[in-house]
């Protein structure tokens, strides 16, 4: 009995030990059961804006102005259809121009119904931002829009525009006023600072039917009706003052002191070859030849006899002083940048201007000198010319030519360079004076001139910008001669 009783309570000890253990399996069962019920809603849980948008259009995004943001779909399309069925039966727009309402018009005048299938396509394109791909691919769709609202009208296509066409074009007609170009009116022939008379352009006006056309559609898809005021545009003339002004620009002016001891037939000489010059237009390719403008130099032409050069000679012949109106058209020829195609300088230096930059003419038989240049400037070229007083009271030879202004910072100068002095020759050169208005007996000299030295001059074109000598050309190597004495003897014998 006592080894049963034995047994008995080791079996009893093994019993609880089993039971403990089962107690312990069971509540480590129970912990790891609520812990992975726990972590598998966590583990799972999707973000919570993308998860709510799964059955809605994402925000900025609207069709024909209604904003589908947070819209389901049917709730969009019911909203659509509403709008597009209430528009077909209630909308309506007044046109409206320059204060005047031209027509009134609705979807019937542009023949429109409701458009669902086109209804449907925008809501399924609407549809694919944030609801195509996983998250990644949500995210990237909304903050697209957020920088980039998509907006789209329904394309009503299949409606007809020409009555909406017909009205826009009858508006056109009555807004259009054509525009008026500028005009120089009139090139005076004083030689004014500014001779020019230039009406000033005039601007017309329209209206651009395109854009008013797809503004009306527009609205007419969203369905905003009541007013629309098509605006007036202004129509530039093509031709305008500032463009005139460019191409009437003083290119270059040129002034030479007439000789205080100029004879008044001389001073008209000068005026009356001016006269024929003045008010000139030379068209751009067209060659000027002094000759064939200011004529023959003769009594018939209105010309007078005056002191001028003749073989180096200052002499009376018809038509002196004539030489400087040739030579301070060439001065300003040379300035304006215009292509000299003839030029002649004197024998001998003159006073009124430098060396190098005289052009002398001459309508002899025989013996025709000419000045002659031509506009290759590519616009015409305008040509004022006369004497003007100065504030000292000197009288100048002026020539003023105008043109298309040149580029910015741009100005033509004449440089002069003597690159040799020529001796006066040894041997005086004696003449008889026959009328004895020196000296009257063979016996008897009188040294008239002492002669001059002559000189070799080399001429420069140079063009400037901004006051930098960017180019130099050599127009012309002259040469003076050298001017003997000259002495005077009589003519007759002592008795």
């Amino acid at each position: 009995m006592q080894n049963n009783g034995y047994y008995t309570n080791a079996n009893r000890s093994k019993k609880r030990r089993s039971t403990k253990r089962l107690i312990i399996f069971a509540a480590v069962l129970v912990v790891t059961a609520l812990t992975v019920a726990l972590l598998v809603p966590i583990l799972s849980a999707e973000p919570k804006e993308y998860a709510a948008s799964k059955n809605v259009f994402l925000n900025n995004i609207s069709v024909n102005g209604v904003s589908l943001g947070g819209m389901t779909y049917n709730d969009a399309l019911d909203r659509l259809v509403y709008q597009a069925q209430q528009a077909q039966s209630t909308w309506k727009l007044d046109i409206v121009c320059n204060g005047f309402t031209y027509s009134t018009i609705t979807y019937d005048t542009l023949g429109i119904g409701v458009n669902y299938q086109a209804i449907e396509t925008a809501l399924r394109d609407a549809w694919k931002y944030g609801h195509t791909g996983g998250y990644e691919e949500f995210k990237a769709d909304a903050e697209y829009l957020a920088n980039n609202p998509v907006e789209t009208f329904i394309d009503l296509t299949g409606s007809s525009g020409n009555q909406l066409d017909y009205i826009l074009n009858v508006i056109a007609e009555n807004i259009y006023t054509a525009p008026q170009d500028a005009q120089l009116i009139s090139f005076n022939e004083k030689n004014e600072e500014n001779p020019f008379v230039i009406q000033n352009e005039i601007s017309g006006r329209h209206i651009d039917t395109e854009a008013a056309k797809a503004d009306i559609l527009a609205m007419a898809a969203a369905g905003n009706g009541g007013r629309y005021e098509i605006a007036i545009l202004p129509l530039a003339a093509a031709v305008t003052r500032e463009s005139i002004t460019v191409g009437t620009t003083l290119l270059a002016e040129a002034k030479n002191a007439i000789d205080k001891s100029s004879t008044p037939e001389r001073n008209d000489n000068i005026r009356l070859a001016f006269s024929k010059i003045n008010g000139l237009v030379l068209k751009d390719g067209q060659t000027f030849s002094f000759n064939n403008t200011v004529g023959n130099r003769n009594l018939a032409n209105g010309f007078k006899s005056a002191l001028g050069y003749v073989s180096g000679e200052l002499v009376d012949v018809i038509g002196g002083g004539v030489c400087q109106v040739s030579t301070t058209l060439y001065s300003a020829a040379l300035r304006a940048g215009l292509t000299i195609k003839e030029r002649t300088p004197h024998s001998m230096p003159v006073s009124y201007i430098e060396l190098g930059q005289d052009a002398t003419v001459n309508y002899m038989r025989g013996h025709m000198i000419d000045l002659k240049f031509k506009n290759e400037t590519g616009y015409p070229v305008y040509i004022t010319a006369c004497i003007e007083e100065n504030a000292m009271g000197r009288l100048m030879s002026v020539v003023r030519i105008f043109g298309h202004a040149l580029e910015d910072g741009v100005h033509y100068r004449v440089e002069s360079t003597v690159t040799e002095t020529l001796k006066i020759p040894d041997a005086p050169v004696v003449k008889v004076d026959k009328e004895g208005k020196y000296v009257r007996y063979t016996d008897q000299t009188y040294h008239y001139s002492k002669g001059k030295e002559g000189y070799v001059v080399k001429t420069y074109l140079q063009k400037l910008r901004g006051g930098t000598v960017v180019e130099q050309i050599l127009i012309s190597t002259d040469t003076y001669k050298a001017q003997p004495k000259v002495d005077y003897v009589g003519n007759e014998r002592r008795p």
